[in-house]
């Protein structure tokens, strides 16, 4: 596989989103501002449709110019074929969103019915592996927590899209870590993807980060979630004559984006304690309380830009060290964040930004 012309095509990707992303802020969908949103005014909110063009662009141009590279890729022509299909399928049904604003539990269903088609037709989650106690084969429960897995993770993303740069940022620099680490065990539909994605992503950056030009909206979050997601699935399995042990570690995804997934997750608690509707939008994740304490978004996107970098080094050490090492970059990583979150909510209850949990706030 010719790493040069891949590097290439790259370049293209770049070229044709950064174009894309910029003819969109003029015919793009807008994004009103209500009491939810972090800006003030109407945005072009339609950026993901380059964000998707060039990632498939990317997929297309390489097996176009390089056929035997879907034999290296660990995914046969069907399987390929149904994993783009099903992300540009999640980018169609999220950009309808964009525009119509679905109902949340319509987008629940059809975000399941494409983590099924996923699992069935592509792969799925088979064994975990880690805490020190051994693997653990799931059988059966591996297409349900695959399931799982896919549609929180797209949701997540989704979630912390909410100040210029912080979600492309972090995909970034996300996709930069994953594919350097499949380009070494081998696993090179991972690894290309990721340098396809990162190229698209950098490319609508040009306009999103810092002025905030063009959103990538819920066609570019959900995407991006989605294609993440089944990566972290499509790397668990062995790259095609390599070794079992040259797989990727299922727990790369979880480490690498551990910014977002800690921040969603303890939103979601804190407001469970308050007795709200965890369903409900809102703005109470701990970037936003930084932003309302009267931090940029630069800044505030700087620190999370840095924690995904922070989270980066830990996967490496993630795929390289045993089941018990794993346990505890893991309770590093959740014990670190665990202080930061402390130090925000403290900060936010005096400032008068974050309600406290006896007190239930009325939005």
């Amino acid at each position: 596989m010719t790493f040069s012309n891949s590097i290439l095509i790259a370049v293209l990707v770049f070229a044709v989103s950064a174009l894309l992303t910029r003819l969109m802020i003029g015919v793009g969908v807008k994004a009103v501002p209500n009491h939810r949103s972090s800006h003030t005014e109407t945005i072009p909110n339609s950026g993901g449709v380059a964000i998707v063009a060039g990632f498939v662009l990317g997929l297309v141009g390489l097996i176009a110019l390089q056929p035997e590279a879907i034999l290296q890729f660990g995914l046969d022509g069907v399987r390929l074929t149904v994993f783009l299909g099903l992300s540009v399928l999640v980018a169609a049904m999220a950009f309808i969103d964009d525009v119509w604003d679905v109902l949340p539990l319509s987008k629940l269903i059809a975000q399941c019915i494409a983590a099924l088609v996923f699992v069935f037709f592509i792969g799925r989650i088979e064994a975990l592996d880690f805490l020190g106690l051994g693997s653990w084969s799931l059988g059966l429960w591996g297409y349900g927590l695959s399931v799982v897995w896919i549609v929180f993770f797209m949701n997540a993303f989704n979630f912390m899209d909410g100040i210029n740069g912080i979600a492309g940022g972090g995909a970034v620099v996300a996709a930069f870590f994953l594919g350097s680490m499949a380009f070494i065990q081998g696993s090179y539909f991972v690894a290309f993807s990721c340098l396809f994605l990162g190229a698209a992503v950098l490319g609508f950056l040009v306009f999103n980060f810092p002025s905030g030009r063009i959103f990538m909206g819920d066609t570019g979050s959900q995407f991006i979630g989605f294609v993440f997601a089944g990566l972290a699935v499509i790397g668990t399995a062995a790259p095609p004559g390599g070794e079992a042990g040259a797989k990727l570690s299922i727990l790369l995804a979880p480490v690498l984006f551990f910014p977002f997934i800690y921040d969603v997750l303890l939103t979601l608690a804190y407001r469970s304690l308050r007795r709200q509707n965890i369903m409900q939008a809102h703005r109470e994740h701990l970037y936003q309380i930084g932003v309302k304490l009267g931090a940029s978004h630069v800044m505030v996107t700087s620190i999370y830009i840095g924690l995904f970098a922070l989270c980066g080094f830990a996967a490496l050490m993630v795929q390289k060290t045993d089941a018990l090492g794993r346990f505890w970059i893991l309770s590093g990583l959740f014990l670190s964040f665990s202080a930061g979150a402390v130090l925000v909510y403290r900060a936010g209850l005096e400032g008068g930004v974050v309600a406290p949990l006896r007190q239930a706030p009325k939005g």
